[in-house]
């Protein structure tokens, strides 16, 4: 497929490197010729200097032959107006907008064939606000996703010292979590991902993501001695939000409507106004974050959250530190720049979300061909989880999944029949009108999608 990307940041870095290693012919634009140059050293693209909204720049970068335009600059006019260019001068046929100003967003009229021709926004705010609102809701979990309408979760989880996990291989896992029906998809060792076997042994300071049926969730989490918010409903706790920007107004809406107690600290006195006057019961507070003073007479040594969601990444960084020093048991840490995602661990923060990754997600979720329902992705990055459909002419059909052969580091983590959800060992087999959840190594995601296209029989 011919992709056209415009912007070179961290969002549009991510998905250039993605497509570009699954053989895409991906061609890259910028105004920065730094930012190119990292594109340009990192992989097999093409790269063109120039505005990404000029018609000469896209003709340059092969606009005419492009079935997608992916517009991630960090400007929205700039997204709007080359998706009408692509759209009028090239007819390019699909075309993303990177959206981030909410009272674009929450236009729709503005956008379709018709008017803006942009078949698909992406808010970062919104994308991110959603991750941290998963995370909030399961606690425990380092991260939290969804699939199948909720049918099934898969849990990011980190193993302490002395825990329950510390120590077993995966092979022994049903012992520690009582029989209960759970599978390890995805192991992080020494900051290497991969998709485990049963050998795989679990150390402390490991990270795994582990499937799970929706409803088995609050049991998974008390067998492994995660019990800190067990029983303490969303209402019973106590959120102290820093940072009342996009991301910071949309989570408290959010909290406001599971009926959570919160507060929310804004710098800016403007702004601060306004949010008090836009959220209902939110306790709106001026002032600075990392003032000592004004955490303490917030009660911060009472508060069971503590949402860092600030434009700037120190700030986050620094405030998170302060409210692991008072103890609080869930901290929530928003990092855009990649450079900080490596170090939050060393420091103790285990739980980040990356408007990045969770925008280039969104991006990929819509990109991928076949009958792919959702995709997201695992960890750094470099692991994907998919779920698909499996119909009658689908290559992994009747086959017990011992004998399946499945592209390398590929493994099938759940398999949905109807309203019942399947935890697999190796005999279970995939039966047609099943939904698959896949979790595979990025590379790999081309064959993995073949296992799920219509063969010409079907029609």
């Amino acid at each position: 497929m011919n992709v056209l990307i415009l912007g070179a940041g961290e969002v549009g870095f991510h998905i250039a490197q993605r497509l570009a290693s699954e053989g895409n012919d991906v061609s890259v634009i910028d105004n920065d010729a730094a930012r190119l140059q990292r594109v340009a050293d990192t992989m097999d693209v093409q790269t063109v200097l120039g505005y990404a909204s000029h018609p000469t720049t896209l003709a340059q970068a092969g606009a005419e032959n492009a079935e997608l335009l992916i517009a991630a600059t960090t400007n929205d006019e700039t997204n709007m107006l080359a998706c009408q260019v692509a759209h009028s001068l090239f007819k390019v046929t699909t075309k993303m907008a990177r959206i981030r100003e909410a009272d674009y967003v929450n236009h729709p009229k503005l956008f379709g064939r018709d008017e803006l021709p942009i078949d698909l926004i992406i808010s970062p705010e919104h994308e991110a606000a959603k991750s941290i609102v998963k995370r909030f809701q399961v606690t425990s979990a380092v991260d939290a996703q969804e699939f199948a309408n909720g049918k099934v979760q898969l849990l990011g989880m980190r193993i302490p010292p002395k825990g329950h996990l510390a120590g077993i291989a995966l092979s022994e896992l049903h012992e520690v979590v009582d029989g209960l029906r759970t599978y390890v998809v995805a192991h992080e060792h020494n900051r290497l991902w991969r998709v485990p076997t049963p050998e795989t042994v679990l150390l402390a300071g490991d990270s795994i993501y582990l499937a799970v049926a929706g409803r088995d969730v609050e049991r998974l989490l008390a067998c492994m001695g995660s019990e800190e918010y067990r029983g303490k409903s969303s209402a019973q706790r106590n959120v102290l939000i820093v940072g009342g920007g996009h991301v910071g107004y949309i989570v408290a809406q959010q909290l406001e409507k599971l009926g959570t107690s919160v507060k929310l600290i804004e710098y800016n006195p403007m702004r601060a106004e306004w949010l008090a006057e836009h959220l209902d019961r939110t306790v709106v507070i001026h002032g600075d974050a990392l003032d000592r003073q004004l955490l303490e007479e917030e009660s911060i040594d009472t508060i069971d959250d503590f949402l860092a969601l600030t434009n700037d990444d120190e700030t986050n960084i620094l405030g998170s530190l302060i409210a692991k020093k008072y103890k609080v048991g869930h901290i929530v840490t928003l990092v855009n720049r990649a450079i900080y995602s490596d170090l939050m661990r060393e420091m103790g923060l285990e739980i980040t979300v990356s408007p990045r990754l969770t925008t280039a997600s969104a991006i990929l979720r819509h990109v991928r061909k076949g009958r792919i329902f959702d995709l997201s992705t695992l960890g750094d990055g470099t692991l994907e989880v998919l779920e698909a459909e499996a119909l009658k002419t689908s290559a992994i059909l009747n086959i017990p999944l011992s004998e399946l052969q499945l592209p390398e580091n590929t493994v099938i983590g759940a398999i949905i029949r109807g309203d019942k959800v399947i935890i697999p060992n190796g005999d279970s087999m995939v039966e047609p009108n099943d939904h698959v959840l896949l979790i595979t190594q990025g590379t790999a995601l081309r064959e993995v999608e073949k296992l799920f296209e219509v063969g010409l029989e079907f029609f």
